[in-house]
């Protein structure tokens, strides 16, 4: 089969056995429920236990054949239908989460606040995931970029960026004052309207290996390369707190000029200039 039809198989929550039954069909073409068993080495009854739901599936179809029942594959066109008719159902149940959001957000807010811990690389690329299932959101970074290069990787925080400006978050930002760029090196750092990024540099001596991303009522940090680790707090006192100390960081830094002539190549990449 071509690739990428288990994954539409576990989409229409089909098991690995179904798959295989769906599968022996069309390769093989009408079988019984023997030989079924016999060529996947599958037991009797869990091929009728398959059959059966790939028939509600609308996938398979049955006829009496010699007083024995035999498979064959239904019209493979209705596996569209069906995906459409998943993705329905989870565009219903997304407007009814929304509706019932205000009320979970009121009651969330006499919650107490959670940290959440992440080591290694790929727990801190999992912070920064959870921050791109926003959209059209302002947030705040207070960043060493120079560390949360080594840390994170040019490949990763490309695609990162394409996916932040896609999603409509706007970064308003601090660098240390030690911080360095090469901006025809990393044009998916740029500055300015398009990269929907505003970066100012931070005053003499203030310096750091450890920032933090602060977006809705959260706050995540990520340490150095050398420490490798990272959590989110979530707790809208200590959002506020951290907003605090970023703005009187930020009256105190001076802009980073943008260099369009080396960003904007990103910018056409993703098709935002």
């Amino acid at each position: 089969m071509p690739n990428g039809f288990s994954k539409i198989f576990e989409e229409l929550d089909l098991s690995a056995n179904a798959q295989s039954v769906f599968n022996e069909l069309i390769e093989r073409g009408p079988s019984t429920a023997r030989q079924l068993a016999e060529r996947l080495s599958i037991p009797r009854p869990s091929i009728y236990d398959q059959i059966k739901v790939l028939k509600q599936k609308g996938l398979v179809t049955e006829r009496d054949e010699e007083n024995k029942k035999v498979f064959s594959v239904d019209d493979i066109r209705n596996i569209p239908k069906l995906l459409q008719s998943k993705i329905d159902s989870l565009q219903s149940e997304k407007k009814s989460f929304e509706h019932m959001l205000p009320d979970l957000l009121k009651q969330s807010s006499f919650v107490e606040p959670k940290i959440k811990f992440y080591s290694g690389a790929e727990g801190l690329k999992q912070v920064m995931n959870h921050i791109m299932w926003h959209k059209n959101i302002e947030t705040i970074i207070v960043w060493p970029m120079n560390e949360i290069l080594k840390v994170l990787g040019d490949d990763y925080l490309r695609e990162l960026n394409k996916k932040r400006i896609r999603s409509n978050i706007s970064v308003r930002g601090v660098w240390p004052h030690n911080t360095k760029i090469d901006f025809k090196k990393y044009p998916f750092l740029g500055i300015g309207g398009g990269h929907l990024r505003e970066i100012r540099r931070a005053p003499k001596d203030m310096n750091w290996d450890m920032g933090y991303w602060l977006y809705d009522d959260k706050v995540a940090f990520l340490s150095s390369q050398k420490e490798s680790f990272g959590f989110v707090v979530h707790s809208r006192d200590f959002a506020n707190l951290m907003m605090a100390q970023f703005n009187a960081i930020w009256k105190m830094s001076k802009d980073v000029k943008p260099e369009p002539h080396h960003t904007d190549t990103f910018l056409e990449e993703i098709g935002s200039k």
